[in-house]
């Protein structure tokens, strides 16, 4: 039998559900055996399918659904008409014998509400008279609570209710992050809405003379404030603390007086402590703050604050352009006045482990995908600034790329076997089923210990970094005789300017606009040329310099023998003429070089071996076909790339890329068919998957069945390799998963720049127990940090904002050669000018007989058999 209510009527609902406690809170439906919680209200919700409050019950029978939302409708009715009819406050209810159960509930529940936080507006009727807030239409909750909301646009789920939702969809900065992908009018309704919800709350204020004002306490722990849980807190008035549940006795409002206050003049949502109104005995707190805040703070004092924050702590300067620090300044002002800063030891305490856990939480989200993708582990080594060579581990997947731990690698390098155990390690970590590769630097250290994991780990593959494989053969095409004497030239006129305080000035006010000629990149020799092509660009802009009347007029730079051999070389149509030929030549290489390093959201393997053959021809196309031109770079590229080339992995992912395999120029080479076969076998470990993948390739090839539909032939180049696959290869689902296995990865093991290992240069001065875990978890949560902004930025496009301030530091390690000379330059340049007065008019015709000899053919006018540098079409603006 159905729980009698209070006035001994049945209500209706309790013909189709159980009670779960003495309270009749919980309730078990009888058709879907779901609990539901809130009574018997919320049952008849449930079961009348009414969106917002509760869950919807798929099982219940079309007759029940009617009754129950004519119940809630009649309810509801007389709900209202007995509000109507009622003289008294609205914090009671008159009873009335033909009420059921529900309507007693709803009661209560208006009861506690009018006294509580909804305060005596009219607006405060809704919800309890079955109204439905209009954000339930967008969303779902994930709680019995209805705390935390799923967007239906979006699918992020936002904490803090309903309300905040709406927030999230009216993109409203401050408390929560906007939705992007809601429809344009979801977003104009809902805005609408806040409007009309906070501007009923401000009607329903009295207009007394401190009705407006708002309070809040200034927390005088801030450890203890930031140890309890958070928790919203909307301002609170006058009217709400004097009319509201009696919470704040005459007593306790006298016994808070004391405590610390500070008013606004506009109501603000702080994360903080609400108390009421200050009573006058507290005036001289009052006086206190109204001092503070009358103080008129200008942005000087505000930048001036930073600035001299960054320079007592030694924060590197280009740290203002960190997402983290920028968004923390945007919520500091958002917070307003009163904010006290965590203490030391709360940010390498709790907040730090808050932070490994935040990180940890979207780590499981990427281990998730590994079942689908596997993942690539990636050992990132460099130098610090003690000298000593450091492998940071990290483990790349289509999710993104976080940092799995650091080691001091200054004793293994050079040992193969050492490396071999360490990585060998590293994989049990991770999960040898999940690990696709594992990808080092092409040392020959590397390559053994590589091949001891392959012979070991018969599942995976250990291939070289192609960053690094790239970068070597800039550093062989630099060492080429034209491009070094390009270069070296190139690099005395940086030099030259960036060693002239007032020069450098000069240049970039009057004439490059504030830019650099430096233009560092993500490696050495990379950088290098970056570097010249920025020469190149602001070519116009170096001539005008040596051509102004501050650099003619300068009295010791424009006499010496240095400033005239670079003003020399400035003027030189040759020189840029060289400089336009090696730009031209090397371009190709450049352009691997953004593709694996800068090429977003896309994965690199996929596009690696199609990127370095189409560079291989252009450089051919570029010298005209001619053989004894394009033959230096194509002998540096064979050497350095023919690890990459003839490696499964990157044949098999050209190959299985769309884009590369029906297009007719498609190199259908014999070492292709053979990368497919192996990777096949090592990567699929059941045998009869691995033959029947095999007998499917030829549905692949020929586009068959969903490979062969207007859809798959128009996403070919549109989508993702390993999307593509996971869209179009379902009738082949054995080749499907190789396949996907294969797409879903980087070529490179560089995370990011070295400048970000401030904590491994400090990691070895720890020699306790607990200094290590200290510095450990430090490692670990800057590490993943930046990784995450480096990711975020790409998403965010944050390239397209002014050019960001060079750190010399870097440079250092980038560009030495740009900035500082070498000995043997600087000898050179003491022997250059005591003979200069006596080689003034022999250089003027070495240099003519050099252009001709050029133009002819001869790169050191020696003979015929060297290289014409120079195509006809090249450009000369002189």
């Amino acid at each position: 039998m159905a729980p009698p209510g209070s006035i001994g009527v049945v209500d209706p609902g309790w013909e189709h559900g159980v009670a779960q406690d003495e309270r009749k809170k919980k309730v078990k439906c009888n058709y879907c055996g779901k609990i539901v919680s809130g009574g018997i209200y919320r049952l008849k919700q449930h079961l009348a399918r009414v969106s917002g409050e509760v869950t919807y019950c798929d099982k219940s029978p079309e007759e029940v659904c009617m009754r129950m939302k004519e119940n809630l409708v009649r309810s509801t009715r007389k709900l209202r008409q007995s509000e109507d009819n009622s003289g008294q406050s609205r914090t009671s209810f008159h009873q009335s014998n033909n009420d059921d159960e529900a309507e007693e509930e709803e009661r209560r529940c208006w009861s506690r509400r009018s006294k509580g936080k909804l305060g005596l507006s009219d607006g405060s009727l809704l919800r309890s008279s079955g109204y439905i807030d209009p954000g339930w239409e967008h969303g779902v909750a994930q709680d019995e609570r209805k705390k935390k909301v799923k967007c239906n646009y979006c699918n992020k789920i936002v904490s803090g209710g309903i309300n905040r939702f709406k927030q999230h969809l009216a993109r409203i900065p401050g408390e929560v992050a906007p939705c992007k992908t809601a429809p344009e009018e979801v977003y104009v309704k809902i805005k609408e809405n806040m409007k009309w919800h906070r501007a009923g709350k401000r009607q329903n204020r009295p207009d007394d003379e401190m009705g407006a004002l708002t309070f809040r306490t200034v927390s005088q722990d801030p450890e203890r404030e930031e140890d309890g849980e958070d928790h919203d807190f909307y301002p609170i008035s006058q009217d709400r603390l004097m009319l509201g549940n009696g919470r704040f006795s005459k007593d306790k409002r006298k016994s808070l007086d004391s405590m610390n206050m500070r008013s606004v003049s506009e109501a603000k949502p702080k994360r903080a402590r609400m108390i009421p109104f200050q009573s006058p005995s507290s005036s001289k707190q009052r006086k206190l703050y109204s001092s503070f805040s009358n103080r008129v703070v200008s942005r000087k004092d505000v930048t001036s604050s930073i600035s001299k924050f960054f320079h007592h702590v030694g924060v590197p300067t280009e740290a203002a352009n960190s997402l983290y620090f920028q968004k923390m300044i945007e919520l500091i002002g958002m917070y307003g006045e009163g904010f006290v800063v965590p203490s030391s030891h709360l940010f390498s305490g709790r907040l730090l482990q808050d932070e490994i856990s935040t990180i940890k939480s979207y780590l499981r989200e990427y281990r998730s995908s590994w079942l689908v993708t596997g993942c690539s582990i990636m050992a990132d080594t460099w130098t610090n600034t003690e000298g000593k060579r450091i492998f940071s581990f990290l483990v790349s997947c289509p999710r993104g790329v976080f940092f799995h731990s650091s080691i001091d690698a200054t004793d293994i390098i050079e040992d193969a076997l050492s490396l071999f155990k360490c990585l060998d390690k590293l994989v049990d970590d991770i999960g040898e089923e999940n690990v696709v590769q594992v990808i080092t630097q092409n040392t020959a250290i590397c390559r053994s210990a590589g091949k001891l994991l392959e012979e070991k780990r018969k599942n995976m593959y250990w291939t070289p970094c192609a960053m690094h494989c790239t970068e070597l053969v800039l550093e062989d095409i630099s060492k080429l005789e034209f491009v070094s004497e390009c270069l070296e030239k190139a690099q005395r006129i940086t030099r030259f300017i960036y060693n002239q305080t007032w020069l450098l000035n000069l240049m970039k006010n009057e004439f490059t606009q504030g830019l650099d000629l430096l233009r560092p990149a993500v490696m050495r020799h990379a950088s290098g040329f970056t570097t010249l092509q920025s020469l190149m660009d602001h070519k116009a802009s170096l001539r005008g310099l040596f051509q102004s009347d501050g650099w003619i007029l300068s009295q010791t730079a424009a006499k010496s023998e240095e400033g005239r051999e670079v003003e020399k070389m400035v003027s030189s149509a040759a020189f840029w003429k060289k400089v336009q030929y090696v730009l031209k030549s090397v371009d190709p290489v450049m352009q691997v070089i953004h593709m694996i390093n800068d090429g977003g959201d896309r994965l690199s393997l996929p596009y690696a071996y199609g990127y370095m053959c189409c560079a291989k021809m252009a450089i051919k196309s570029i010298n005209g076909d001619d053989a004894r031109k394009y033959g230096p770079f194509w002998r540096v590229i064979e050497y350095r790339w023919n690890p990459l080339f003839h490696h499964p992995l990157y044949v098999a992912a050209y190959f299985f890329n769309p884009a590369y395999k029906y297009r007719p120029d498609f190199m259908a080479q014999s070492e292709v068919v053979r990368g497919v076969n192996e990777c096949i076998v090592r990567l699929e470990p059941d045998n009869t998957r691995r033959i029947t993948a095999l007998m499917q390739i030829p549905e692949y090839t020929s586009a068959k069945a969903d490979f062969g539909t207007d859809i798959a032939i128009g996403t070919r180049t549109e989508l993702d390799p390993a999307a593509w696959w996971q869209q179009h290869g379902i009738s082949c689902m054995e080749l499907q998963r190789v396949a996907v296995r294969i797409l879903s990865h980087t070529c490179s093991s560089v995370g990011c720049e070295p400048k970000w290992s401030i904590y491994d240069q400090v990691n070895s001065q720890c020699q306790s127990r607990f200094g290590k875990k200290s510095m450990k978890d430090l490692t670990y949560v800057h590490y993943n940090l930046r990784l995450r902004e480096k990711q975020l930025k790409r998403r965010l496009q944050h390239d397209d904002g002014p050019p960001p301030t060079l750190n010399y530091a870097l440079l250092d390690q980038l560009l030495p050669e740009w900035l500082v000379a070498s000995e043997k330059d600087e000898e050179e340049t003491l022997q250059g000018e005591e003979r200069a007065e006596n080689e003034d008019h022999e250089d003027d015709e070495e240099e003519e007989e050099n252009c001709y000899n050029m133009e002819s053919g001869n790169v050191d006018g020696e003979g015929e058999d060297n290289l014409d540098l120079y195509d006809d079409d090249l450009s000369d603006d002189d």
